[in-house]
Order: C-alpha cells, then structure tokens, then sequence
C-alpha cells in the first residue's frame, strides 16, 4: 500500500446482509468507545487509507409492516440506532489519535440517530403513522449527517489538523454528554 502523509478517513455506508453476525455489530453508546480489535475486517489494499469504519443508521424494527393506506402497522415501536460493523471496517496504521478520530465518525452518526429518535417521537406524539413521514425525517437527517461527516474530515484534514480535530471533538463531546 502506498503511504499517505495525511491520515485519511473513510466512512462507508453498505447493504448488509440480514444474515450479519450479530456480535460484529457494535451499538453505540455513551460509555462503549471503540478499540482497534473492533476493526475485524481486511484492508483493502486499494483504498489508500489507514483505517475505515462502516456503520449504519438503522430504524428498528427493521421489519415493520405498512397497510394499503401507507401507514406503518406498530408504528409506536420505531426507534432509530447507530450501528458500527466490525467486520467490514479496518486498520491499516494504528494510533491512538487515528482511533479518536474515527469514534468521532462514529458519534456524528449517533448524534444523528438521536435527532432522528427525537422527531419519530414528536411524530408518534401526534399519532402520526404514514411511512413517508417516518422515511422523510429520515433521509433529511442522514444527509445531513454526511454532510456533517464530509465537514469534519475537510476541516480536520482528515484529521491531520490537530488544533481542529480537537475543537470538533469537544464540539461532538460536548454534544454527547446532553443526550438524554
């Protein structure tokens, strides 16, 4: 693999299979923090990148049911989570700062699924059970937490930028430590 001098990031959102090993997916939380024996996966000598981290917002149940009338049957039991996937993410060059970083990536997306639990709440609220209102919150949040994820790395240079990975960290931090 050829060397980069920068540290460089890579976040990938991929289509699972439902047959995934369920001890290979880390749900986030407050006190779980990543370790590099989290990262199962092969690097992938094309990708010129020290680490990648995939992870998923995913809404729970996964298998809801939706009526000929658009609304989702059960609809009071969606919830949103932010999963990380152990064996499609990797290291290639380990260091502690590179694995700050990449939990960072990792909190951005729960930051995101707790907005996305907030506004399911408020729509569950006013008994709202159409799966376009559930699936637009959705989409509005995941882009912009991708947007937010491609701000972080361009503003950190992937990292390299010490003074400012660390002012995003105690920004994201800061962020965290209101969740309910």
């Amino acid at each position: 693999m050829n060397k980069i001098t920068a540290l460089l990031f890579l976040t990938i959102i991929l289509p699972f299979p439902k047959t995934q090993d369920t001890q290979s997916i880390i749900e986030w939380s407050k006190e779980r923090r990543l370790k590099w024996s989290d990262f199962k996966g092969t690097p992938d000598e094309e990708i010129l990148a020290y680490a990648l981290t995939a992870y998923k917002i995913e809404i729970l149940p996964s298998d809801v049911l939706v009526d000929e009338n658009n609304n989702i049957q059960n609809y009071d039991l969606l919830t949103v989570v932010a999963n990380f996937y152990s064996n499609h993410s990797w290291v290639h060059t380990k260091s502690d700062y590179l694995l700050t970083h990449e939990q960072l990536h990792f909190d951005i997306a729960a930051l995101y699924a707790y907005k996305m639990k907030t506004e399911f709440r408020k729509l569950k609220k006013q008994k709202v059970a159409n799966f376009d209102a559930y699936t637009k919150v959705y989409a509005e949040l995941w882009a912009e937490c991708r947007k937010t994820q491609a701000t972080f790395d361009n503003e950190t240079n992937h990292g390299q930028l010490i003074e400012e990975n660390d002012r995003w960290i105690k920004k994201i931090n800061e962020k965290i430590d209101k969740l309910e």
